[in-house]
């Protein structure tokens, strides 16, 4: 995660530090890398090749709406993202409230006893599992002697580490600086009303002024290029409209990327620790009929996903919305499953602009200790599907799951263009599939076609009057997916 440079400012390991946007110096570079801190570096610090080793306290509290059990789980998957990060959690402070404390979410007495914690472990980090604001930061950091981050700068740390293509770190940077935006003022305290001495508010307000300006350009900038890659994004997904597509999603580390890595034979990244893939990845799959469909591999979620992280992937999750299919990835061995598919409810109600078919696939199963979860789960998703990506177990019965669904949600149709020849030949020929042409009894075109269902009733809009049905389409509706709806209460994903 990284040290505080001179200014206050955190900076990354593996991404560029935020002091790089604002024009800052960066530290002098050592002479030798094993040399120890200096004076003008915190002392907390242990270096080990040039690199700061992060010891973790972890901090969560209980609220009314939640439950201890809860707040635990969410405490063991803080501690994964620590690890994930390179972060060693040295312990786990736990505090139940009614409400949060507004200067430091956790009240006095508590802090008091995360310091005595981070003293005794020579702790230099404090993670909260909770959202804190730029205030309450800035009250424990004082307090605490040490860097104090939350839930939020955690998760985009590590997405600032797994970014490897442009996109991805054009987006993972926005994300990270309209987070740190608000935070500006915290970075500058070494500079405002340091004992009330003369000269010293003056200069640190006015650099605020500057580098909230500076920030601003460069998000601006940032959106901009976003933009630019978005269009060419949306070109090539027309590029592929009369396929069917099929969207991987799920929690983080339930196995999407192996799943892909099973059904299509490609050779994707598949590690065991979280946020592995940032980059939507499209690969064929073959199905049992011998036709074929597209599927892609996307980001996974996980609780409290940071609002601006989602924001600033949109583009990236825009082919969850271009998909005709889901297929929600759960790990069926994970003792939260049940907690893992609501918040990835949660984040598709954010996502969708309008209902999805979606199959549960609950993956894993080579690993699964307890065979009653199975039962438990087929009585809330009765036409879900149980695989191991790993040794292949339910694969064939998942193709065949999809192979229904491809067939149900395509429409193969006869048509006799009547006018706007080139038009219409230009349609079919680019959105769908065209299975022949010959020539109409009065010499107009006449076509066999295969469409996406949506993607025919486009076609009957666009082209009312100017082509007419020969015979009667088919259409086999035999699949009885569920249908995920863009809210969880409109009928959720039950299938």
């Amino acid at each position: 995660m990284g040290r505080k440079d001179g200014r206050g400012t955190r900076q990354k390991w593996g991404a560029p530090g935020f002091g790089a946007v604002l024009g800052w110096d960066q530290p002098a570079r050592r002479n030798d890398e094993n040399e120890g801190p200096r004076d003008s570096e915190p002392r907390d610090r242990t270096w080990r090749r040039g690199r700061v080793e992060e010891r973790s306290v972890l901090v969560g509290v209980v609220l009314p709406q939640q439950t201890r059990t809860q707040v635990e789980q969410n405490l063991d998957e803080l501690a994964h993202l620590a690890r994930t990060a390179g972060a060693q959690p040295l312990a786990t402070l736990l505090q139940e409230r009614s409400q949060p404390d507004v200067r430091t979410f956790v009240g006095s007495g508590k802090v008091e006893e995360v310091h005595q914690v981070c003293a005794r472990l020579d702790a230099n980090l404090v993670i909260f599992d909770d959202t804190l604001s730029p205030a309450q930061a800035r009250n424990l950091e004082k307090v605490l002697e040490c860097n104090v981050i939350d839930r939020t700068e955690l998760i985009l740390d590590i997405f600032a580490r797994h970014a490897r293509s442009r996109e991805a770190m054009l987006q993972v940077e926005l994300a990270q600086l309209e987070y740190m935006r608000p935070r500006l003022k915290r970075l500058w305290d070494h500079l405002s009303r340091q004992d009330g001495s003369i000269g010293t508010r003056g200069p640190g307000e006015t650099q605020l002024e500057v580098d909230r300006r500076r920030v601003g350009e460069r998000i601006s900038h940032l959106k901009q290029q976003l933009r630019e890659r978005q269009r060419v994004a949306a070109t090539q997904r027309k590029s592929r409209h009369g396929e069917f597509r099929i969207a991987l999603v799920g929690y983080t580390n339930a196995g999407k990327s192996s799943l892909m890595n099973a059904l299509s034979g490609s050779e994707l990244l598949v590690e065991n620790r979280l946020f592995s893939t940032l980059d939507a990845t499209t690969r064929r799959t073959p199905l049992p009929d011998g036709s074929h469909a597209l599927l892609t591999d996307t980001v996974g979620f996980i609780r409290k996903l940071p609002h601006d992280l989602v924001a600033s992937f949109r583009s990236t999750l825009a082919e969850i919305n271009e998909a005709d299919l889901l297929l929600h990835v759960v790990d069926v061995t994970s003792p939260a499953l049940a907690a893992h598919i609501d918040t990835v409810h949660e984040v598709l109600d954010g996502i969708l602009d309008s209902p999805r078919d979606t199959l549960m696939v609950f993956n894993k199963m080579d690993a699964l200790a307890d065979p009653t979860v199975v039962h438990i789960m087929l009585r809330h998703h009765p036409r879900a599907r149980f695989v191991s990506a790993q040794s292949g177990e339910g694969l064939v019965d998942l193709r065949h799951a999809i192979l229904s669904q491809v067939r149900a949600r395509t429409v193969e149709v006869e048509i006799e263009v009547l006018r706007r020849g080139p038009e219409v030949l230009s349609f079919c020929y680019r959105e769908g599939r065209v299975q022949a042409q010959d020539v109409g009894a009065n010499g107009e075109p006449r076509l066999r076609v295969v469409f996406r269902d949506i993607v025919f009733r486009r076609f009957a809009k666009t082209y009312a009057g100017d082509f007419q049905i020969v015979g009667a389409p088919t259409h086999e509706d035999d699949a009885g997916l569920g249908r995920a709806a863009s809210t969880p209460a409109a009928g959720g994903s039950e299938s």
